[in-house]
């Protein structure tokens, strides 16, 4: 009822350029993976209904129906598994297909959010997306099927960063939730307190002449021209691939379709009104047309050539006696005590943004996202992580006893005339979940933030963020006297599962505070290294420790703890207190602990003593030239 309500709540219109490019996706079979930027969910399911209307026309069916696809989707939900039958006597054991299974109906597949997809349904989406036929050998299965599914999809354009580029690659068209309009609350009210007096009837979304554009569209077949192909290729560079520039020549082809004037050929100006619609921009201009030569009959005459411009033509007239600017103007002009500053551009009001924001976005994605990660210790893993589908076993350790007892009861019409009576278990049956990659291995920073002035600090940490990123392994980061702490005498922590997390890079780029509470500091880092490696059934089966810091803190571990400004004289209480936290942090094994000295010119010995109360290597940052720190 509610998804009702919600496409009750919209006036389709081929103005709109979301319905628009319904409306030529429903035309054109290649169109048919649609990706919807900054779509609210209520937008989405307006958007959903309306173009299942459109595909009932094309299509010819009498309804189209929908699925939703989200991050809790497995192969099996997907693709289908073995299900048992208590009714059927001769075949207990039946397929069972999942949402995309065999079926050749035309369906249109929902992914609300594609940020948040799981894996398994990202896999099937590069499968099936684009392609005409499918098929599925799955558990000794087999079928084959014309596939005619459609896709749309909304993500927030912040997103992008996070999404793999062949995921995106697959969506064809790009289209803004933005440009919706819709009507206004007080209207949308009106209508919902009336849908409750009134019995409901389902009524036709789309409005009748819209229907019949439609139809008449699919009638027609207009033939691409060499012109319109040219002016599809000069909307793109070269090396971008075929795939936009057919994604363009086919929105420009539906755009003729629907064009009123039934035109069978698709000119430069439908490759125009579809560049238009998705935001594209001319990357190349076209050479400029020869104009037709005329015969010798039919030229005009040439006309009589003006006398040449001479400046004894000049009156005699000095430019003292001209007339000067201000004495036209006769009322008095007063200069504004604000002056204004226009930009030397126009304002384009309502600009559609540009559909493909993953050439210019900066990456923030796994390498490999679309696989899952090599486990250096799968014993020690076994039995973590979300479960993502089965898989044979022959280690009795997490094991699926569902699936494992219906492997089991497909043979035993052959094992019960041997063995007698009952079900009969074999090796060759065990079935264990699989499961999705947990992080194995952790990266702990401690960094100072008051020490980092004078020295290279980011090269010397790079090499232990690329490891971070290469394993896979989550991110704590201990920042000890940052400018933007909440509270001056404490530490703070910044967690991430992945060193690519925005946060993650935001608390590197923060400045530097004015106390140095490094005692709190080691604190947290040791608190967070018990329990990632102690707590529980965990997961960490390594972790590295990068301490950057000149060893200098000014706050006692007492102060922070109960975030009060000593009354009595600190002396070097503070240093004493974080070398003790070093010294607890070396008795916890598995912690492998690199201390990065700055080399600061007083008191250069703390950092080594601090390396040597962690057990830990120490490597020198080179400083930087006082050029370098005066700019």
């Amino acid at each position: 009822m509610v998804r009702e309500q919600a496409r009750t709540q919209t006036i389709p219109s081929l103005q709109q350029p979301l319905v628009q490019g319904l409306a030529c996706a429903a035309l054109q079979p290649g169109l048919r993976s649609i990706l919807v930027f900054d779509s609210s969910p209520a937008m989405l399911e307006t958007a959903v209904g309306l173009w299942a209307e459109m595909l009932a026309i094309t299509t010819t069916q009498g309804s189209v129906q929908s699925v939703y696809l989200g991050p809790t989707e497995t192969e099996e939900s997907l693709w289908g598994s073995m299900s048992l039958d208590p009714e059927n006597k001769t075949q207990p054991f039946v397929w069972k297909a999942g949402l995309l299974g065999n079926d050749s109906d035309t369906r249109i597949v929902v992914i609300p959010d594609l940020s948040r997809l799981s894996l398994s349904a990202a896999r099937a989406c590069i499968a099936l997306m684009g392609t005409e036929m499918a098929q599925l050998e799955r558990h000794g299965h087999q079928a084959r099927w014309r596939s005619q599914l459609g896709w749309i999809a909304g993500c927030p354009r912040s997103q992008i960063k996070f999404l793999s580029p062949h995921l995106l690659d697959r969506f064809a068209l790009r289209l803004s939730g933005q440009e919706f309009q819709r009507c206004d609350r007080i209207t949308a009210l009106r209508d919902w307190f009336a849908s409750l007096e009134t019995p409901q009837t389902k009524e036709p979304t789309l409005p009748t002449e819209l229907c019949q554009q439609i139809e008449a569209a699919q009638q027609q077949r207009p033939d691409l021209t060499d012109a319109a192909c040219k002016r599809g290729l000069a909307y793109f560079s070269d090396g971008e691939g075929l795939r936009r520039e057919l994604t363009l020549l086919r929105l420009a082809q539906a755009q003729a379709q629907l064009d009123e004037s039934n035109l069978s050929k698709v000119m430069p100006k439908h490759v125009d009104l579809a560049a238009r619609m998705i935001g594209l921009k001319l990357v190349s201009t076209e050479p400029a047309q020869e104009e037709p030569t005329l015969p010798e009959s039919e030229k005009p005459e040439p006309e009589a050539e003006a006398e040449p411009f001479q400046p004894e033509s000049l009156p005699d007239t000095s430019i003292e006696d001209a007339p000067s600017q201000e004495s036209r103007s006769e009322a008095p002009v007063y200069k504004p005590d604000i002056e204004a500053e226009f930009p030397s551009t126009p304002v384009e009001l309502n600009p559609v943004q540009e559909p493909y924001p993953e050439d210019h976005t900066p990456t923030e994605r796994e390498s490999a996202s679309l696989r899952l990660p090599a486990r250096r210790f799968r014993k020690a893993t076994m039995g973590r992580g979300p479960v993502i589908g089965v898989e044979p076993t022959t280690v009795p350790q997490d094991i699926a006893w569902v699936s494992t007892l219906l492997e089991a009861a497909k043979y035993q019409a052959m094992r019960t005339s041997e063995n007698g009576t009952g079900l009969t278990l074999q090796p060759t049956d065990l079935r264990r979940y699989r499961r999705a990659a947990v992080p194995e291995q952790l990266l702990t920073v401690v960094l100072d933030y008051t020490c980092l002035k004078e020295c290279q600090w980011q090269e010397a940490l790079l090499p232990y963020l690329q490891w971070a990123y290469i394993e896979r392994a989550s991110v704590c980061l201990v920042q000890v006297g940052a400018a933007t702490a909440g509270q001056e005498l404490q530490a703070q922590k910044v967690s991430a599962q992945s060193v690519l997390v925005p946060r993650v890079q935001v608390a590197l780029e923060q400045g530097a505070g004015l106390a140095t509470p490094l005692a709190h500091g080691l604190n947290l880092a040791q608190h967070s290294l018990r329990h990632a490696l102690q707590h529980g059934r965990s997961t960490v089966q390594q972790a590295v420790l990068v301490v950057l810091s000149d060893g200098r803190g000014n706050v006692p571990l007492e102060a922070s703890q109960t975030n009060r400004k000593p009354t009595y004289l600190v002396n070097r209480q503070g240093i004493k207190d974080a070398l003790q936290e070093a010294e607890q942090i070396r008795r916890l094994k598995q912690v492998e602990s690199v201390v990065l000295n700055p080399q600061p010119k007083y008191y250069s010995e703390l950092p080594i003593k601090l390396a040597q109360a962690l057990g830990a290597k120490i490597a020198d940052i080179p400083t930087l030239n006082v050029w370098e720190v005066e700019q």
